[in-house]
């Protein structure tokens, strides 16, 4: 069997071959010598090209690029073409068509607190940049990213401490090698909106190139006020060689953004209208946010490699939040309160070596990844004010100004501090038993250290340190050359963290999570689609059990959630003009054991039952001397409990995106393209999550239009 490299190569030429024209027999003649029954090429509109809904590979599940046949596990990935069709302007927007990805707590629209598989929150680290944890807040960015994958199910195995649920990784644009050259903007019927640059190539032929990204956005908010600013610069350095590669990426983020804590729930219903906020002018979610991450790989041969990962990431952050605190229906009276973060750092790093290989041994291949890695958690908080109720609010004909950003600090609530660390060694080795059959076992020992803290005066509530071992096993079957089927398990951690003040009962533990999952993938080099099964349950979780005889809280961790499921999804190309994503996803989240009060109950913010689907199409005549495309899909996601209690709703809703596009060649430089895309074009009032109580429930945006123009020279 030949080296991994060698049949990648020949895979990846067959399907640029397929994007040229190349016939399918051709293509499948390659196949057929190069022994690798897990590809075929069978249509010329097929591939993995850039203007493509469907991707061949992925690299989250085995931090290097593997087919989707040969993957043991299941990853959903939104393409760069995607992208540019649906032009969404946050994660929330990004997930819509990813089946098993539901909106949790966003902290007002600030946050992305996604719930993969209905695990997951605000502060859990599964949203990575490059493969480096992120920090609380928005992590993707429209003009940066050229992809984005989503890998199901625990991945502790090579990314450390997570919800066993999954993770999401953005994928950022790269240097290119030849010159482009891109000038834009986009205006929102709301008002404002972004210019952006983009400007890439080599440096003379050193084996050097650059790309510096550069974005400005001053757009107005959906709702009756409030406005979402940022200043983006994000350039970067590659070097390509015949043994080394390296590169190096920064990223500066300065952000002003609304934070809107948007509905109040009072018997089954909002309070209000969806046009005016129950906020004051002043909320906002503000900070400065700087990534640098850089890879060095070098190459012994073409089966041996290692690479070097360096990450770091901090967020320096501060809030003015307008706080819903209680309605009174008689009087039709909502009392508020003034909250703020006065400042916070928040900081990740992140050292990873890895030894990557190709090897045959015992007439087996192994694709080998060994490698040891650091991650250092670090989260450091200020004063914390918290303001005194105020009433004289009425929602239903609401007068701004009754409420000062202005009030006390709380001592409880201050000085936080949060340090966790950890060193692990880990491997993973796909092993080729023959043509058909793949198992793919790997192991994790991961040690750990944590201290929690804060109160004016400070106190330590979590100083604890231990090691897991993380076991993995993935098996892959090569029915046919267009169909595998897999089944894997594995585990997940995550250390608990307890509130300062609080009283642990029992030894201390980690929040521990195991996961079984069956699945079968289809690809025939123009559209994949793939089905999964899965089972997961996460321990030691914890809950509430009072108070001790101090008067502090007394935590214990007994609980136990379960999460059992089915997810579809297909993407690719139906014929050379149609382009169709689509998905459904089951999901029954809920907690098996914990209080009385709540065992039984499901999770908060995940629908059972969600499923979209969207439709593009290339028009094969010219107009007006271009090419123009169009397209539009629906989300429809079903009813979710609003809060742990089970004691209200989010109503379930169906949403409608739509857009055109044309480009052209004959107008300014070597294209120029002008876009509209329409979000919610029904205008439907609908709920995305909630915070957790019917205090603090997010609006879905109403009707938004936004053009866009872009030169490329």
């Amino acid at each position: 069997m030949e080296p991994i490299s060698k049949r990648l190569a020949i895979c990846s030429a067959g399907l640029f071959g397929a994007a040229l024209g190349v016939p399918a027999a051709v293509a499948q003649e390659v196949a057929d010598v190069a022994q690798l029954p897990t590809l075929r090429v069978s249509e010329s509109y097929g591939g993995t090209g850039a203007t493509s809904y469907r991707s061949g590979y992925s690299s989250t599940g085995d931090k290097m690029d593997v087919p989707n046949l040969q993957q043991s596990r299941t990853v959903d990935t939104v393409s760069a073409q995607v992208i540019e069709d649906q032009a969404p302007q946050t994660m929330e927007d990004l997930i819509k068509f990813v089946p098993g990805v539901a909106v949790g707590n966003n902290f007002g629209g600030t946050q992305d607190g996604l719930l993969k598989r209905g695990f997951g929150n605000t502060d859990d680290g599964g949203t990575l940049l490059d493969g480096v944890r992120m920090p609380v807040g928005r992590s993707f960015q429209a003009v940066t990213t050229e992809r984005v994958e989503f890998l199901k199910g625990p991945a502790s195995l090579f990314y450390g401490m997570q919800e066993p649920g999954g993770v999401i990784n953005v994928i950022t644009k790269k240097p290119l090698y030849q010159w482009q050259r891109i000038l834009g903007g986009s205006l929102s019927s709301h008002g404002g909106g972004d210019a952006y640059f983009d400007v890439t190539g080599p440096l003379k032929e050193t084996g050097w190139a650059l790309r510096v990204i550069g974005q400005g956005k001053n757009e107005d908010y959906w709702r009756n006020f409030g406005d979402n600013k940022q200043q983006l610069f994000a350039p970067s350095l590659s070097y390509e060689g015949e043994d080394l590669s390296f590169l190096l990426a920064y990223q500066y983020l300065d952000y002003d953004n609304t934070l809107d804590r948007g509905a109040v729930i009072q018997d089954g219903h909002y309070v209000g209208s969806r046009d005016k906020r129950l906020d004051e002018p002043w909320t906002a979610s503000k900070g400065i946010r700087q990534v640098v991450s850089s890879t060095t790989e070098y190459r012994f041969d073409q089966d041996s490699r290692v690479k070097l990962t360096l990450g770091w990431n901090q967020d320096h952050y501060n809030d003015y939040q307008a706080d819903p605190r209680g309605y009174n229906t008689e009087t039709g009276e909502l009392s508020r309160r003034f909250r703020r973060n006065t400042g916070a750092d928040r900081e990740n790093v992140y050292v990873a070596l890895d030894w990557i290989a190709s090897r045959q041994w015992l007439d087996m291949e192994h694709e080998l990844l060994v490698g040891v890695d650091y991650d250092l958690r670090r989260d450091v908080s200020g004063d914390f004010i918290d303001g005194p109720v105020v009433g004289g609010f009425f929602p239903d004909h609401p007068e701004y100004g009754r409420l000062d950003p202005e009030g006390p600090v709380n001592p409880n609530n201050s000085d936080n501090y949060q340090r966790i660390s950890g060193n692990a060694f880990y491997f993973k080795d796909n092993i080729h038993l023959n043509d058909r059959w793949i198992l793919a076992p790997g192991l994790r020992y991961q040690h750990y250290d944590v201290k929690i803290g804060g109160h004016q005066p400070f106190v330590v509530s979590t100083d604890e340190s231990d090691a897991k071992l993380l076991p993995f096993i993935g098996l892959v079957y090569q029915a046919r050359s267009d169909l595998s089927l897999y089944a894997n398990y594995s585990q997940s951690y995550r250390p608990n963290e307890f509130t300062p003040g609080s009283t642990v009962e029992g030894s201390y533990e980690p929040e521990t999570g195991r996961q079984y999952e069956l699945g079968a993938k289809y690809d025939n080099g123009g559209w994949t689609t793939q089905l999964a099964l899965f089972d997961i349950r996460k321990e030691n979780v914890q809950q509430v059990a009072g108070e001790d005889d101090a008067g502090n809280t007394l935590q214990r961790l007994a609980g136990e959630v379960s999460s059992r499921g089915i997810e579809w999804s297909l993407s690719g190309q139906l014929s050379e003009d149609w382009s169709l994503l689509a998905n459904y996803a089951y999901t029954d989240a809920k907690i098996e054991k914990d209080t009385p009060q709540t065992e039984g109950n499901q999770l908060f913010n995940v629908p059972r039952n969600a499923a979209g689907a969207y439709l593009a199409y290339d028009l094969p005549a010219e107009v007006l001397d271009g090419r123009m495309r169009i397209g539009a899909g629906a989300r429809y996601v079903g009813k979710r409990y609003g809060n742990l209690d089970n004691s209200f709703t989010l109503p379930a809703y169906t949403s409608v995106d739509a857009f055109v596009s044309w480009k052209t060649p004959r107008l300014l430089g070597n294209e120029t393209s002008l876009q509209l895309n329409v979000t919610n074009l029904t205008d439907r009032e609908y709920f995305v999550s909630s915070g957790g109580n019917p205090n603090r429930v997010s609006w879905g945006e109403g009707r938004t239009l936004r053009l866009k123009g872009e030169i490329r020279f």
